[in-house]
């Protein structure tokens, strides 16, 4: 299932690139090619964020469980 993903991440940002430059060579407005930039520069950058804040905090769920569960009589 993470391959799918993956593979499908691939095809959405590959096309975002090819509307880029076709927008870009057309001349295209630029509040049209500021936002695709965006969505290429930012929101990886915030899933990428995101997920490792949930990771991060699964390990320090697992560690606070673990030490509470130890100081139980």
């Amino acid at each position: 299932m993470k391959r799918i993903f993956a593979w499908a991440g691939i095809a959405v940002i590959a096309a975002a690139f090819i509307a880029l430059a076709v927008l870009t060579a057309s001349g295209a407005p630029a509040n049209a090619i500021l936002a695709l930039l965006f969505c290429l520069l930012i929101v990886p950058v915030i899933l990428y964020a995101f997920l490792l804040a949930v990771k991060l905090g699964r390990r320090n769920g697992d560690k606070a469980e673990t030490e509470t569960d130890s100081e139980k009589p």
